[in-house]
């Protein structure tokens, strides 16, 4: 028998004439109920489909509010500001004029920087808990059981050097045995450095606190003092205009390897707040290694903020930039070494007794550094 072209289309052999309206329709109710079956499946995907949205645009939601939530910056204060020294001020502008704060999620007060380790106890005491100091002061404070520490070392080797008048006769460091040498304050390290100077070079020279940069050149020119030391680039430029004469850097011979200036922060914040200890030290990095790659700008912040000349600013740029330490371990690769010659510095310089207790692997924290 013949199939026709409708039951080759639907797959159906008809034997019996006969039975064929009966056997279309139980096709065609097989069909019907197919189609049904097929809508009711497709009607179920789509609204599962309509589930799995929603219920990834709720998840998506709760994720963005809690990362809102987690981006809200710190806010603090940090004793990091001085207008006097280069190497605190300009890294303080560069953050805040470049956003860098803002985008390590900080929100700092910046406060004034200690000068001392009684004005770091002082600022621990106000409720502040990190900041800049120069190194000494950390492990000095630590011996008289204030609980800070050191978490990086941005500055490596001293910039300090010690001055002498262009036209005097005192041509060597040894011919200073006797003589007076020019200092910021008793507080302040370049006192300990006219120690250390005269343990180191057997020579007995007199510190004599007189403050500022200006001050010592003018009472080097009045013959009050004999030489004078100074860690400000600025220095350098009255070498040039033939003003003083530059009598010795004080890096050779100081101990190696070394860091002159650190972040400090206190033992509760580590222990409490490790991520703000984290992020503030990688601002603070990430601002140093800036301003050593783009010298340029940070001289113009020097003269926008001093009102200095362009040339005193680019040699001030330039000294600064020879010891910044984007490692956060000073001069060398590794900051428990670099802080130990600080303390080596100290020691010498007779600030501290040699039998002092303070063990330098307690007083610093490498682990908030990045990896090499």
């Amino acid at each position: 028998m013949r199939r026709s072209r409708w039951e080759l289309a639907q797959g159906m052999t008809v034997t019996n004439r006969p039975t064929w309206p009966l056997n279309w329709a139980s096709s065609n109710y097989e069909c019907n109920m197919g189609a049904l079956v097929q809508s009711r499946f497709w009607i179920c995907c789509a609204a599962l489909m309509i589930f799995v949205s929603a219920q990834s645009q709720s998840a998506a939601q709760t994720v963005q509010t809690r990362q809102a939530l987690s981006a809200a910056p710190h806010k603090f204060k940090a004793a990091v500001e001085n207008p006097a020294f280069e190497w605190f001020f300009l890294l303080v502008d560069t953050g805040k004029e470049l956003d860098i704060w803002a985008k390590h999620g900080l929100d700092p007060e910046f406060v004034p920087a200690a000068g001392s380790a009684a004005q770091l106890k002082e600022r621990v005491d106000a409720g502040i808990e990190i900041g800049f100091v120069n190194t000494a002061e950390v492990p000095l404070a630590r011996s008289n059981r204030i609980p800070v520490k050191i978490v990086a070392g941005y500055f490596g080797e001293t910039t300090a050097r010690i001055f002498a008048a262009a036209d005097g006769p005192i041509r060597t460091a040894k011919e200073l045995d006797g003589k007076k040498i020019g200092i910021v304050a008793t507080t302040h390290t370049s006192y300990r450095t006219v120690l250390f100077m005269n343990e180191r070079l057997a020579i007995k020279a007199e510190p004599v606190p007189l403050g500022s940069l200006q001050n010592n050149v003018t009472s080097l020119k009045a013959g009050q003092i004999d030489a004078f030391y100074s860690a400000e680039g600025a220095a350098l430029t009255l070498v040039d205009t033939g003003d003083v004469r530059l009598l010795l850097p004080l890096a050779d011979i100081y101990p190696k390897p070394y860091t002159a200036v650190v972040v400090w922060t206190t033992d509760d914040l580590i222990k409490n707040n490790p991520d703000l200890v984290t992020r503030f030290v990688r601002a603070t990095l990430e601002t140093v290694e800036y301003l050593k790659t783009h010298p340029s700008y940070a001289a113009g912040l020097y003269v926008r903020r001093t009102s200095a000349s362009q040339a005193v600013a680019e040699k001030a740029v330039a000294s600064l930039n020879h010891i910044l330490a984007p490692s956060g371990r000073g001069s060398g690769q590794d900051l428990v070494a670099a802080v130990k010659g600080n303390w080596q510095f100290i020691i010498e310089s007779g600030a501290v007794a040699r039998d002092i207790a303070v063990k330098i692997e307690d007083v610093v924290d490498s682990t908030f550094l990045p990896t090499k």
